[in-house]
């Protein structure tokens, strides 16, 4: 991930698999871990929709389209999903904290941040945090 250009990557061990009579959805099948990838953000891409809001936004479609494709390639099974709880897999795995609104804060970025889509694989990897 640091090779394709992320500037903070971290592991985090998703909940189990759910017990009988539970429904759990396909991209929640079989995938113990998340890799979550995140990129300095110079603008809010949420309150910026223009080039330079969008700028980290592209950087981490790409970012998690090829390590997903990357790690199917060494016979594991991902997938890269948009996450309404990236933020709180980011601050999980050890990437930073959250603040009162919700927002992943980091060490070197502050909140200038952008959380890209979730890789959900059953690459066996160690989480942080």
């Amino acid at each position: 991930a640091a090779y394709l250009g992320t500037d903070l990557i971290g592991i985090a061990r998703l909940p189990s698999l759910p017990t009988v009579g539970e429904s759990k959805s396909e991209t929640d099948s079989n995938y113990p871990f998340a890799v979550i990838c995140a990129v300095k953000a110079d603008y809010d891409p949420r309150k910026a929709p223009g080039i330079g809001g969008q700028v980290p936004v592209q950087k981490g479609l790409f970012i998690t389209f090829v390590l997903s494709a990357w790690i199917r390639e060494l016979g594991f099974r991902a997938t890269a999903v948009l996450d309404p709880n990236a933020e709180k897999l980011a601050a999980t795995a050890g990437l930073g904290t959250l603040d009162a609104k919700g927002r992943l804060v980091t060490a070197q970025f502050g909140s200038r941040v952008h959380v890209a889509n979730v890789i959900r694989t059953d690459l066996p990897l160690a989480p942080d945090g």
